[in-house]
């Protein structure tokens, strides 16, 4: 497929400031650099009227019961996080994961720990809460081979950078829906890496309907399915922000799923939704999670006809 002049000029283009960005970030120290992406998070907010406009509105639908000025507060907060989130990735490339475990405190190593003696799979279900690519690093101290389920962005330059910084912290990639995925998914199992998955999007796989936030909502269902069928533990495992800066990644205790995929799915997602209503300022509102509707006739994103 032949790609636009246009696209392949803005994609060359935001790789080149994403490129100066981070030679600037990596001379800054760690306070330094979260200033800067609050800052950009902050414009972000003012310049994104469609995401900000998304963000209030799925706010409303989680959380009703607040009032208008602390959704817009919640709202903001994630815009802020977000491309803190970006800049400190930027910051970490090509930085030893030691220095980045400076920033990182863990809570539940023994959970994981337990299930490596009793050499069962692991399964780490997660979702985009707080600054998910530092569990990277995190399983590296652990001496755990990680692999991720990620969809490929769009832009191949990006898809590149984001290869390279998670190589860098000893993580393997593996792109949702590429040729041979689900062979890349039973081997890392097999050669014991922790097999860490996203499951908070509506996207364009195999899932099923359950609820989020009270309201039923398009889920992979992948996860589930293998957790099932390889016996796998599912360990809940999430990052979080603290107010000085630092970063803390939680791993919770296995979950004790049902054998139905959607029950299981369900059991999964109210495991991320806990994880959300703790820090709400730290998830993805913009996104559209609620986009397709079980009662609408609208075809699930895996059904679809593409093109």
């Amino acid at each position: 497929m032949t790609i636009p002049l246009r696209r392949r000029l803005r994609s060359a283009l935001a790789d080149l400031v994403l490129r100066a960005l981070g030679a600037v970030l990596r001379r800054m120290r760690w306070p330094r650099v979260q200033a800067w992406g609050s800052r950009l998070g902050g414009l972000a907010w003012h310049l994104s009227r469609r995401d900000r406009h998304r963000s209030l509105a799925h706010l409303a639908i989680a959380f009703p019961e607040l009032a208008e000025p602390e959704r817009r507060r919640i709202a903001r907060e994630s815009f802020r996080h977000l491309s803190i989130h970006l800049v400190e990735l930027l910051h970490c490339q090509g930085r030893s994961t030691s220095k980045i475990l400076g920033h990182i405190e863990v809570q539940g190593r023994e959970t994981v720990e337990a299930v490596r003696e009793a050499d069962r799979p692991l399964l780490v279900l997660t979702g985009h809460c707080g600054n998910w690519e530092l569990l990277g690093p995190v399983f590296q101290s652990l001496g755990i081979p990680l692999a991720a389920v990620v969809r490929a962005p769009d832009e191949p330059r990006l898809h590149d950078r984001l290869q390279a910084l998670r190589r860098g912290f000893g993580t393997q990639t593996i792109d949702r829906g590429s040729p041979g995925a689900a062979r890349q998914l039973l081997k890392a199992l097999r050669e014991g890496r922790a097999l860490m998955m996203l499951i908070d999007q509506d996207t364009r796989v195999e899932g099923v309907w359950v609820p989020f936030f009270g309201r039923l909502a398009y889920t992979p269902v992948g996860a589930a399915k293998l957790a099932l069928k390889q016996e796998a533990a599912v360990i809940p495992a999430f990052m979080e922000r603290r107010e000085d800066g630092s970063h803390l990644a939680r791993f919770l205790p296995a979950l004790d799923l049902p054998p139905d995929p959607t029950a299981a799915t369900a059991a999964m997602t109210a495991a991320i939704e806990d994880q959300v209503r703790r820090r709400p300022e730290q998830w993805v509102w913009m996104h559209r999670r609620w986009r397709h509707r079980p009662e609408d006739g609208s075809l699930p994103p895996a059904e679809r006809p593409r093109g």
